[in-house]
């Protein structure tokens, strides 16, 4: 099997395993199509393919690592999720992949597999997670009335109330003006949020990203939401959002 063949393959295998549309796998944006897994009432079984996720955002693109990583945190999503099981096809995903990797003239073209495999899993994780590329968890100076809203004002979206497990802490560039900085957890501990939902954030993460800089680092982490425009009151559920947490070098 030849390299283009052996990346086709696989991108099928992660989609079918995924049971997501074969469009993800041609490296084509992931639409409304894929359906959207159901309500997450307990985000604790998300939290080990959530830190896998994270690591995957620390290691350099293209790498072993980084690949490992996210098919690590690809296949604990699909067995934890609600919705469609999707146990057996994840239970698999692997086990496939390394017999595609093992055909002969794939050997020369890892590095090549690595860098097309990379945004299709990203890609699938996206759509297992219903999108949080498009959701920021706001706690201190990027909120509207605060002293940085203008680095999102821009941005066509909505905010919603929520909460994070975690707390606040008096580190970071950020806590000289008065926002302490944030640091994930499972105490109990819950730290009150906005969250901004927006189409557009795909395209600013970079520009925030720089913003925050080397005091802060972007990683995904569950966010229990109200629900908006259902009508259903206080009605609350968990989402997987993009937020700002304390790095070591705040």
């Amino acid at each position: 099997m030849g390299t283009f063949s052996v990346h086709r393959e696989a991108g099928a295998v992660l989609a079918r395993r995924a049971r997501v549309p074969s469009a993800a796998a041609a490296g084509r944006t992931v639409t409304a199509d894929v359906p959207a897994p159901g309500p997450i009432r307990d985000p604790a079984p998300l939290r080990g393919a959530l830190s896998r996720l994270n690591e995957a955002r620390l290691a350099p693109e293209h790498s072993s690592a980084r690949l490992g990583a996210l098919l690590s945190g690809f296949e604990e999503l699909a067995a934890v999720l609600p919705g469609e099981d999707r146990r057996p096809g994840a239970a698999g995903a692997l086990a496939e992949l390394e017999a595609l990797l093992s055909e002969p003239g794939a050997e020369t073209g890892t590095a090549a597999l690595r860098e097309y495999l990379e945004p299709i899993l990203e890609r699938l994780v996206e759509a297992l997670l219903d999108h949080p590329e498009r959701r920021l968890a706001a706690y201190g100076s990027l909120l509207p009335g605060e002293n940085n809203h203008h680095h999102v004002a821009m941005l066509v979206g909505r905010w919603v109330e929520g909460a994070v497990e975690g707390t606040l802490h008096d580190r970071g560039w950020a806590a000289r003006q008065g926002y302490p900085g944030f640091v994930p957890g499972s105490s109990g501990d819950r730290v009150a949020v906005k969250v901004f939902e927006s189409l557009a954030l795909p395209d600013a993460w970079d520009r925030l990203d720089a913003f925050e800089g080397e005091a802060y680092r972007r990683i995904l982490a569950p966010v229990e939401m109200k629900k908006v425009g259902t009508g259903a009151g206080s009605e609350t559920a968990w989402r997987v959002c993009n937020i700002y947490e304390l790095t070591a070098r705040a």
